[in-house]
């Protein structure tokens, strides 16, 4: 996929400024790209586990938010919209030549959608060849359904994250939620209880959602409704895991995606687009 926007960003002064919302773990020449967006609060670091898990033969990024780690200078915004919009504008300038799928889960999945509506603004026809993968989040036409919880008191707030969803992995969220790691969570929380669907048509591009069977915070409604914001082809595929299956099932959510990359583009290679809206069914779960 080349560049969608052939444009350089400027410093005052006319210095150039280098793209600081994406971190590269690794790159391969013409070889497809994978740009993850991790859960609220997750930092550059959250996709690593996943990215060793990833075949070898694809180009790996992971978006770095304001606030989230003391490599990444600024405050934390509450704005899936605004944060969209810049990390967009820098994915355009990058010197991509093969696929881009970007990768969402969690408040990650509503980020990445918007960023595909985002690169769509800036160029639709190549916008049209962009690929989203998603888990762990309500379709983004569907409000939230629970009690905000950003405004919470900390204690009561790690009480509602563990009870709605569950374990990270590794060391117990309250043991290494400082000030800053806080504000950056709350932040994205807020951006996804305060998001509302905009008037934008729906995303032309291939989407691919991913059921997490064990992850009770997101219904089968809500998932299937992912359907309503896409008019490219969209498939559905399970995965039984719990909420951040990026650390409990990193080979199997490395498979499914793998997999998917692999149909997307043989799908774009043909001469008439899948009709919009139509998906599978749910197949058989995967272990």
């Amino acid at each position: 996929m080349t560049a969608m926007v052939s444009r350089t960003c400027l410093e005052p002064g006319g210095a150039p400024r280098a793209p600081t919302l994406l971190r590269w773990i690794r790159q391969r020449p013409g070889a497809p790209v994978l740009i993850c967006f991790p859960h609220a609060g997750g930092t550059a670091l959250s996709c690593m586990t996943l990215a060793g898990a990833l075949p070898d033969d694809l180009s790996i990024a992971t978006v770095a938010l304001p606030g989230h780690g003391p490599d990444v200078p600024g405050e934390p915004v509450a704005d899936a919209r605004a944060l969209a919009e810049a990390i967009a504008a820098e994915i355009a300038l990058q010197p991509l030549s093969a696929q881009l799928t970007l990768l969402g889960n969690s408040f990650g999945a509503l980020l990445a959608f918007e960023t595909c509506l985002a690169l769509e603004r800036l160029d639709a026809e190549g916008a049209r060849r962009l690929h989203l993968v998603v888990s762990g989040f309500r379709a983004p036409s569907r409000p939230p359904a629970d009690a905000p919880l950003h405004r919470l008191p900390r204690a009561r707030l790690l009480s509602e994250l563990r009870d709605c969803f569950g374990a990270v992995g590794g060391p117990d969220l309250g043991d290494v939620l400082g000030p800053e790691q806080e504000a950056a969570l709350r932040a994205d929380l807020a951006a996804c209880e305060t998001y509302r669907p905009g008037s934008a048509r729906p995303f032309h591009g291939a989407l691919t959602v991913i059921r997490l069977l064990a992850d009770a915070s997101v219904s089968q409604p809500e998932c299937a409704a992912w359907g309503e914001v896409c008019a490219g082809a969209t498939r559905f595929r399970t995965l039984a895991t719990g909420h951040f299956p990026w650390t409990s099932a990193p080979a199997a959510l490395a498979e499914l995606i793998r997999e998917a990359i692999r149909v997307t583009s043989a799908v774009s290679a043909a001469p008439k687009p899948a009709p919009a809206g139509r998906s599978t069914r749910f197949p058989p779960a995967r272990e």
